[in-house]
């Protein structure tokens, strides 16, 4: 960022918002008042988009991240403390780890029956994790039609809205159930035969195959790939589950396995990731096999 935004707007935007958002992420109990909702949902927006920006110019330029415009569109709203039009935002409570912090935006696409999938997205999803508040909201950029969304979870509705929003309110999100909620699988539009779903070319890796005696599957750069034994499959289809530390080049991460896939539940620099395992429940183990040992700790029934 410039000095000018990031000591600027940026820095009041900050300023605002700090003394609504730490009693909450502190898991005190408490209201954010109407006057200050769009400002908080704007807080979100900004905090999304910016975080994009951590990825390469390098992955920028391949396509990764938010298209420019709405880099733009931010700063030309930035002296009106609301966020983008077409926006919607929800407060909840989270409870996991207190390690524990995300920044996840998700492509979206709007999938009617009978279509096929649009080539490209029409909406992203932003989540942020903060302490005790979780911020989940979607955007519909121009030229998409804005198209209004319930929360499934119960989370209260933060923008737009009229009334004083009390918090925490209701589901509360964990880390088993991040992942689902960031990629709008609590959201539903009308009568439910309009759906919001990941973008497929960006949600889904592609499918992992037998390396030397390994499962290689690529990992969350789309650059590299990391491998696991082929026992944990084994395990996955007894009904076995397991979480695991791999890393390539670009980061360190949390892999939890799962009946049909495996899932990357945290990616960071390898001494955040470890403290993150090491602060896991569940009894560890050592699988042995002709490529050596690896370790990985049971995930709770």
């Amino acid at each position: 960022m410039c000095g000018a935004c990031n000591n600027g707007w940026m820095s009041r935007l900050e300023s605002a918002a700090q003394p609504v958002l730490t009693p909450l992420i502190l898991g005190d109990s408490g209201a954010i008042a109407v006057g200050d909702q769009p400002m908080i949902a704007m807080w979100a927006q900004k905090t999304a988009l910016t975080a994009m920006l951590l990825s390469s110019k390098e992955q920028r330029d391949n396509g990764y991240g938010l298209a420019p415009s709405e880099y733009r569109a931010l700063y030309d709203n930035r002296e009106s403390m609301t966020p983008l039009s077409g926006s919607q935002f929800w407060v909840g409570r989270f409870e996991g780890d207190g390690a524990f912090a995300a920044v996840r935006v998700t492509p979206l696409t709007v999938r009617i029956p009978g279509l096929p999938e649009p080539h490209i997205p029409q909406a992203y999803a932003m989540t942020i994790v903060l302490g005790a508040l979780i911020l989940h909201g979607v955007r519909f950029p121009p030229p998409a039609r804005s198209i209004d969304a319930v929360m499934t979870y119960g989370f209260s509705r933060l923008w737009p809205t009229s009334s004083r929003v009390d918090w925490p309110a209701g589901q509360v999100c964990t880390e088993e159930t991040f992942v689902s909620l960031a990629d709008a699988g609590m959201l539903r539009v009308g009568n439910g035969e309009i759906q919001l779903q990941p973008w497929r070319h960006a949600a889904h890796l592609p499918q992992s195959a037998i390396e030397n005696g390994m499962v290689k599957v690529r990992a969350l750069c789309h650059r590299h790939d990391v491998y696991y034994p082929p026992a944990l499959l084994q395990e996955a289809l007894n009904g076995t589950f397991y979480a695991f530390m791999v890393a390539c080049e670009c980061s360190a991460y949390i892999v939890h396995t799962d009946a049909d896939r495996i899932r990357f539940r945290a990616a960071g620099p390898p001494e955040g990731i470890s403290q993150m395992y090491e602060d896991m429940s569940g009894d560890e183990y050592i699988f042995r096999d002709r490529n050596g040992e690896f370790i990985c700790k049971q995930l709770p029934d």
